[in-house]
């Protein structure tokens, strides 16, 4: 994540190096000229531009956002994107100073998908009517801002600000709604990235889905796939991340994994589960053991 959010805002500046012909569908701002790769978000708000342009700007829009789907999918937004870096280092910041978050039930989640839904033709339908997505998108108040460009932040700052404070007290809150990132997950299908369970390994104890940020219920509920099978389910849904939150908080072995082409890259693991909860040796104990000792002898 560090290393993805120096690249693709700094990029060019500490590589020498652009791209331009790679439109990534990540945070790439088109404001900010220090990067390394073109932005795939500018495209998809003005699809009225794109279409204006020649056919292999097109096929190359395409190409290298479908090329990306389908090699790493969501894990660009789990693991690359370096506004979920932003919301990562918020959650991390509330952990240390031991705030209690905020925790949303189904209801809630309804209406984050609703708004995502109104985000999403926003997104794509802006530029037809003469608006600007860049006008008030979040990521255009971190990227050119800190690659050292003077830019008026609007609403853009204004909604940052929101994303922060709402990343500070849930986990990866703008995810829920990022238009871009529900593009993205609409190729899970294709990817090679998957999320997969064993439905004879899972006790349905439902900490997938309490830990998941996303609030996605069927990685719990789904108890087996398409043609009946009960192992290596397919449960990967357009709104999956990919942050594989649900994998380490699942306490059964291999109940749940993220895999790639087929082979597990990271199953859950009930040693590795219980480390997390062990409690932590203390280390005024032998202090205390030598105390008792003496007194007794």
């Amino acid at each position: 994540m560090i290393l993805s959010f120096a690249l693709l805002i700094f990029g060019s500046r500490l590589t020498g190096t652009v791209f331009s012909n790679i439109q990534l569908p990540v945070l790439a701002c088109p404001y900010n000229l220090d990067q390394l790769t073109s932005a795939g978000c500018y495209y998809f708000s003005h699809l009225d531009v794109l279409f204006t342009e020649g056919w292999q700007e097109i096929l190359a829009f395409f190409g290298t956002f479908i090329v990306c789907a389908v090699l790493l999918g969501r894990v660009l937004c789990g693991f690359i994107c370096p506004l979920g870096f932003v919301q990562d280092i918020a959650h991390e910041a509330r952990q240390a100073l031991h705030i209690e978050g905020v925790s949303l039930n189904e209801k809630m989640y309804t209406v984050l998908r609703l708004v995502k839904w109104i985000m999403l033709v926003i997104f794509l339908g802006i530029g037809f009517v003469g608006g600007n997505f860049c006008d008030f998108c979040p990521a255009a108040a971190i990227s050119p801002a800190l690659a050292g460009f003077k830019l008026s932040l609007g609403l853009g700052g204004f909604f940052m600000i929101i994303v922060i404070v709402s990343g500070f007290f849930k986990r990866r809150s703008f995810c829920n709604i990022c238009p871009l990132g529900y593009i993205l997950g609409l190729t899970h299908k294709a990817s090679l990235f998957k999320l997969k369970k064993d439905a004879v390994a899972c006790t349905e104890c439902g900490a997938c889905y309490e830990a998941c940020p996303m609030g996605i219920k069927s990685i719990f509920t789904v108890r087996e796939g398409k043609k009946g099978e009960l192992s290596k389910i397919d449960v990967t849904t357009p709104d999956c991340i990919m942050c594989g939150e649900c994998v380490r908080r699942c306490p059964e072995n291999n109940a749940l994994a993220i895999t790639f082409c087929g082979k597990k890259v990271y199953n859950a693991d009930r040693m590795k589960f219980m480390k997390q909860y062990a409690p932590k040796p203390d280390k005024y104990a032998p202090f205390l053991n030598h105390e008792k000792s003496d007194k007794h002898e």
